[in-house]
């Protein structure tokens, strides 16, 4: 007996409405991997598929999730997000510098974001150890961002780095809604664990 034809036009209708209706991700993923089986190569619901399984699989799946992503980058170079998917999957595999070459082609196709300003600034700082080149960043973010809390905690944090610890607590302060004891407590524990990862030699010079 003949196989009836799939209706890929159909399925990826699906899809979109499970999207919509933000069904569990699990239940999108089994049917983007559907989509994707059946569309064509080089179609739009094949890039659409990718599209969001690279988004969708981030956690679960890094690699996989960098995978798709680049597939997608070679044909749609322009596309902001799929860069960031990119500097995010490559920042939870631990490829910090890969991670960071995609948040700066993220951010030159979105100067406006925010988001990708403060997740390359945040890179910089605490992955790679370069909390001077990461405050423009961070300063950008936060001028957006001002009240949410991770944003405010990782321009802290660098500004702390940087030896500018007064400008560390107004910000965080801030971040915190304006709990101050809080934002010394947090301050406190970075600089301990500075001390603590300089050893020795730290406690020598302070002498």
């Amino acid at each position: 007996m003949k196989k009836r034809a799939v209706d890929v036009d159909q399925l990826a209708r699906d899809v979109e409405w499970a999207i919509d209706h933000r069904l569990p991700v699990r239940e999108q993923i089994a049917m983007l991997n559907k989509l994707l089986s059946h569309a064509e190569q080089g179609s739009v619901h094949q890039s659409f598929a990718k599209g969001k399984l690279a988004e969708l699989l981030l956690e679960a799946e890094p690699w996989r999730a960098a995978r798709l992503a680049h597939e997608q980058l070679a044909v749609h170079r322009d596309d902001d997000r799929l860069w960031a998917v990119l500097g995010l999957a490559h920042t939870l595999l631990g490829n910090l510098r890969s991670a960071a070459r995609a948040y700066r082609e993220a951010l030159a196709l979105s100067p406006c974001c925010a988001l990708y300003a403060h997740n390359l600034g945040h890179l910089l700082d605490a992955g790679l150890d370069r909390p001077v080149e990461a405050l423009g960043l961070l300063k950008r973010a936060f001028a957006d961002l001002a009240h949410e809390p991770e944003v405010a905690g990782s321009y802290a944090h660098a500004l702390l780095r940087c030896g500018r610890a007064e400008e560390a607590k107004r910000v965080l302060t801030l971040g915190l809604g304006g709990d101050e004891r809080a934002a010394e407590a947090l301050l406190a524990d970075w600089l301990g664990r500075k001390r603590a990862a300089l050893g020795p030699v730290a406690e020598s010079r302070n002498v």
